[in-house]
């Protein structure tokens, strides 16, 4: 299993919108199982999670591991192909033809942070929403590239939990944006939206 799988396909991408599909793939990453074991945990009937394991599959998000004999029944055990999954910058906003829906998900993304900024003591100015948003959706921009760039760079698998593995990507892609005299312009002026 890979650490890491940057999806760019934006048809793959959209097999991510269903909560069924993404629950799936959450405990997949976690141990292998079978679409029997999988309906059990998630309250779906077998059938319902056949259909979406057969897409996953497709798709290459998801592997059968191995297959058991049990009497005259051959079951298929699955697993994630990834233990992260990462849709691609160029898909959040937009480049990709097909990838309209995961752009607008992106911007209600950056939407609700920003209308959740007053939860954290900072107020903004009325009228001043649609500029910060744009400068909000820059930034998320420039962090997915950051970060898309870091985990494309990873040569081995990472034997780390998964805290660590967090806090050292945070502290890459930090490292690497730091360096980016635009990146530190944006946080200037979103800085001054914010001041509490």
């Amino acid at each position: 299993m890979k650490d890491f799988l940057i999806v760019k396909d934006p048809e793959i991408a959209k097999l991510f919108a269903d909560e069924s599909r993404r629950d799936i793939l959450h405990n997949l990453r976690h141990r292998e199982m079978t679409a029997y074991q999988l309906a059990k945990i998630l309250g779906k009937n077998v059938s319902s999670i056949s259909h979406h394991l057969n897409a996953l599959e497709k798709a290459g998000l998801v592997e059968q591991s191995r297959t058991a004999v049990k009497g005259n029944l051959v079951e298929k055990f699955y697993r994630a192909t990834a233990a992260n999954f990462v849709i691609s910058y160029t898909l959040s906003e937009g480049l990709v033809p097909g990838s309209e829906d995961v752009a607008r998900w992106s911007r209600e993304v950056c939407k609700g942070a920003i209308e959740s900024l007053e939860a954290f003591g900072c107020e903004l100015s009325a009228g001043k929403e649609d500029e910060l948003l744009e400068l909000v959706e820059k930034y998320s921009s420039l962090e997915k590239v950051a970060f898309e760039e870091v985990i494309s760079r990873q040569k081995m698998a990472v034997n780390v939990a998964r805290p660590a593995l967090k806090l050292l990507l945070s502290l890459l892609v930090n490292i690497q944006l730091s360096q980016n005299p635009e990146f530190l312009r944006l946080l200037d002026k979103i800085s001054a939206y914010t001041k509490g």
